[in-house]
């Protein structure tokens, strides 16, 4: 944390929960983890089609921790249903999967399911946390597409592969010339240094 900069502090005691796993060790590790974050308000659901049902009887949740391989689905497919809901808001919500196995392709197939990120098991508190804070504070424009529903998944200034820039929030190829000088490598330290913060 640089000098001076006061600790960011995050209030989740208000937030809800959706846990889609049907290992109950896993549930309660996870379940563990938010209850320190403050985050006590869980639900939690054994399988893809479980998860469904408590979706359409409750109001929304607010993050939902989905394990990659559901007894009765591929979590990705849970994704996809979950973000072409007909309740508009509940399929906002912030979906971080997690997965034992990331090769690329499976990795690949879980973004392109509406997933907000993926994130490789076993996972710790600080990484969850992490993941939390991204997925709430990454302010990603929602796309809703034939075969796509979820957060946009462009994180880089790269133009479409036709070269043909489409959407209003897309920046220019040409970055131009700088107009202030540049920063020392300390100040670019100083950026990336991680933040400290406190959990109330």
């Amino acid at each position: 944390m640089g000098a001076g900069m006061p600790a960011k502090t995050y209030n989740m005691s208000q937030f809800s929960a959706l846990i889609v796993d049907g290992d109950t060790h896993a549930v309660e590790i996870l379940s563990g983890m938010l209850h320190a974050f403050g985050l006590h308000q869980q639900t939690a659901a054994p399988t893809g089609a479980d998860a469904m049902t408590k979706l359409s009887g409750v109001g929304s949740f607010d993050l939902v921790l989905c394990e990659s391989d559901l007894t009765d689905m591929p979590g990705a497919d849970f994704v996809r249903q979950f973000r072409r809901q007909p309740d508009s808001v509940k399929r906002f919500a912030p979906i971080i999967v997690l997965t034992g196995h990331t090769p690329l392709s499976n990795v690949s197939a879980l973004r392109d399911c509406g997933a907000h990120c993926v994130v490789k098991k076993p996972i710790s508190p600080a990484i969850l946390f992490d993941r939390i804070v991204w997925a709430a504070e990454s302010g990603r424009s929602f796309v809703e597409t034939d075969s796509y529903v979820g957060p946009d998944r462009r994180f880089r200034n790269v133009p479409p592969a036709d070269g043909v820039w489409r959407r209003a929030s897309d920046l220019t190829s040409s970055v131009g010339d700088a107009s202030e000088p540049n920063l020392s490598q300390a100040e670019i330290d100083s950026f990336l240094k991680p933040m400290k913060v406190s959990i109330e």
